[in-house]
């Protein structure tokens, strides 16, 4: 009764979330986890996830920030363009200027696994290449007692996405 808390909504949040984007000051990145869940009507339906975003670009554009909508990969398809495997529409993808995946791609021979950050979509660069990378464990230097994960950035890759991350693709299917 009056204090129910209600799912993220673009077209209905957007001036609290500015607001508070303003009073912060500086903002430079917003973080959409799921971005799935910025869509009140069908995920699956193009117009609808296209205007459900749209208010999120304009915030991105206004403030000068990045916009990060994070998803996952629909089962099945394994091999095929990553980019079309955004779960929901295709215009989760369309809509966003660069698309990259991270998977755990299975090690040769016994070797240890590999993580990968690939570009799979970019209309301002590249559209192909990454990094590996590795996922550690340090304590911060502020907080001794809090353990914190951070990314070990390694070597630059070449490649497609899809040719990238096939063998995750193969892995994460069997």
């Amino acid at each position: 009764e009056g204090n129910e808390v209600l799912p993220f909504d673009p077209a209905r949040d957007m001036s609290q979330l500015m607001t508070q984007a303003e009073k912060l000051g500086g903002v430079r990145l917003v973080i959409v986890d799921p971005v799935v869940s910025a869509v009140t009507g069908d995920s699956h339906k193009n117009t609808e996830v296209r205007r459900a975003l749209q208010p999120l670009v304009d915030m991105g554009a206004a403030m000068g920030a990045a916009v990060l909508g994070i998803s996952h990969f629909s089962k099945g398809g394994a091999g095929g363009d990553p980019t079309q495997r955004v779960v929901g529409s295709v215009a989760f993808a369309a809509v966003a200027r660069v698309v990259l995946c991270a998977a755990k791609v299975k090690g040769i021979d016994g070797d240890e696994d590999r993580r990968v950050l690939a570009r799979s979509k970019s209309n301002i660069g590249p559209d192909e290449g990454g990094f590996e990378y590795g996922i550690a464990q340090t304590k911060l230097e502020a907080w001794p007692d809090v353990q914190a994960s951070v990314i070990d950035w390694r070597s630059a890759v070449v490649g497609t996405a899809r040719e990238l991350l096939a063998d995750a693709e193969a892995d994460s299917n069997s």
